[in-house]
């Protein structure tokens, strides 16, 4: 049976083209093999680092059909802005996967470990560290960001806007006790790109291609 004429014209013209490259682009999201990812993270070896991110990719909303189930937008909930409730609640949701994936009383290296696994797990590239005095008078130390840069498109089929704004990012960030040389993981903080600012990853990496996260010393 022959294709349909008119519907391959459609899916030629301009605007046909405008919403195949979206599905195209999400479609390309999961080639990437994060389970051939090869991290050692302090104390985490090869072997360990991989186990974490098998499990880390285990979540319904990391893969499809689950998508992102709503917990990001855009998402295949819809073109629809998230309620304030998902929005207000995103970042504590990622903060406590990464817990409990790292289990009870982990290590800082299983703490960094668990949480680059669960950004790999969701596709998000691992792109800049920066270490900032922190500025609460109560403290005595400085807050390490790790940033990572999410494509929109990894959670959204038909975003058109997501060719427009491409990135939602995410900064995992623990806090650095300078006198005793202690690190703690304190929270995840999630930036959508929009009106308001789009992120340029180029310009914002400051860490080799493919790197693993480490604390520097």
């Amino acid at each position: 049976m022959g294709t349909n004429p008119k519907i391959a014209i459609g899916l030629l013209s301009p605007v046909g083209l405008l919403f195949a490259l979206p599905v195209l682009l999400w479609a390309f999201s999961f080639t990437e093999r994060f389970g051939l990812e090869k991290c050692s993270i302090g104390s985490i070896s090869i072997a360990e680092y991989q186990i974490i991110l098998s499990r880390a990719g285990e979540q319904r909303w990391t893969v499809w059909p689950g998508l992102s189930n709503g917990v990001f937008w855009p998402s295949d909930s819809g073109v629809r802005d998230p309620t304030a409730s998902v929005n207000s609640n995103l970042n504590d949701q990622l903060l406590s996967h990464i817990r409990e994936l790292a289990g009870s009383d982990p290590t800082i290296s299983r703490q960094l470990a668990s949480a680059h696994a669960v950004m790999r797990s969701m596709g998000a590239e691992y792109v800049q560290t920066l270490e900032l005095s922190d500025m609460r008078p109560d403290r005595a130390g400085s807050l390490v960001y790790f940033k990572y840069f999410l494509p929109q498109v990894r959670f959204a089929p038909a975003c058109v806007l997501c060719l427009v704004w491409w990135y939602t990012t995410i900064d995992v960030i623990f806090s650095h006790e300078l006198a005793a040389d202690r690190y703690e993981l304190q929270a995840v903080n999630v930036l959508h790109a929009g009106l308001k600012g789009s992120p340029d990853k180029n310009r914002a990496r400051n860490v080799p291609w493919g790197s693993c996260p480490e604390f520097r010393r």
